[in-house]
């Protein structure tokens, strides 16, 4: 299952966009996000995150929710910090 890349200052984090083809979701769009109890191959749970493309494609990514709870809690200490 992939990692996390975290950024916690993501201002300008991928000037690669620039140059690439990319696909915005629109913002009234939702993002689904899904808890898979047992999702990980050790039986702990996961998270998946789906977005449909503008065509109708599906795009799916899944992490563990460890890591996603890592993150917030980080992102959550560094907002209480003030930056």
């Amino acid at each position: 299952m992939p990692g996390l890349n975290m950024y916690l200052d993501g201002d300008g984090i991928w000037p690669d966009l620039a140059t690439k083809n990319t696909i915005q979701i629109p913002d009234d769009q939702p993002i689904g996000l899904a808890l898979l109890h047992g999702g990980m191959a050790s039986g702990k749970p996961s998270v998946t995150i789906r977005l449909d493309l503008p065509d109708g494609t599906p795009v799916v990514a899944q992490t563990s929710l460890k890591l996603l709870e890592a993150f917030v809690r980080v992102a959550r200490a560094r907002e209480a910090a003030g930056r």
